[in-house]
């Protein structure tokens, strides 16, 4: 029976694949946390109140917490390959100042007058272009019937025929006819 010969290869396979993808979503996690217990500290650093240099504390906060415990120990695993390589992530920015603001005229608080939009704004912004029929009854008449109408018109009605025919009944004999008609007046 070659498939239950298989089944213990698929086994091995699917449980490697299993382990290193785990191993590889282990490093990532804690290179996230390292990341942000890195910034964290540095925001808090940049952010805190520092006791004046001449020694003596005249700050109220309260001492900074001692970091973290290092994480347990986990078991060792086998060697890495190329395929184990964590995958290297940028430097974690630093956090921006905030701004500081002398503007005392300008009214931060902001007052809604009134909302309007017109009549299916809600269904989102995109051009809509509608071509009308070249003449009147086009939508009526039968496919030899527009050919041999097209035979009087001038290279603006073929232009405004094909525009409708394609958008409306796409009849590819009148199409056909269309484009020879443009091509012999030259006006593609």
């Amino acid at each position: 029976m070659p498939a239950l010969d298989n089944l213990s290869r698929v086994a091995d396979v699917t449980f490697t694949v299993a382990r290193r993808a785990g191993s590889l979503a282990l490093s990532t996690v804690r290179q996230v946390a390292d990341m942000a217990l890195e910034r964290r500290s540095r925001s808090r650093d940049q952010w805190s109140v520092r006791p004046p240099a001449s020694g003596r504390s005249g700050s109220t906060m309260p001492p900074a917490a001692p970091p973290p415990a290092p994480a347990p120990a986990r078991p060792a695993d086998p060697p890495p390959t190329a395929a184990d390589a964590p995958v290297p992530t940028p430097a974690a920015a630093a956090a921006p100042a905030p701004p500081e603001t002398t503007d005392e005229h300008v009214d931060r608080d902001a007052v809604v007058v009134g909302e309007f939009a017109d009549e299916g704004a809600e269904d989102g912004a995109g051009a809509q272009i509608r071509v009308g029929e070249p003449w009147e009854g086009y939508g009526s008449l039968t496919a030899k019937e527009v050919n041999d109408r097209l035979a009087a018109a001038g290279p603006e009605s073929l232009a405004v025929a094909r525009l409708y025919e394609a958008a409306n009944r796409n009849r590819v004999t009148v199409l056909r006819e269309i484009d020879r008609r443009m091509a012999a007046t030259g006006s593609d």
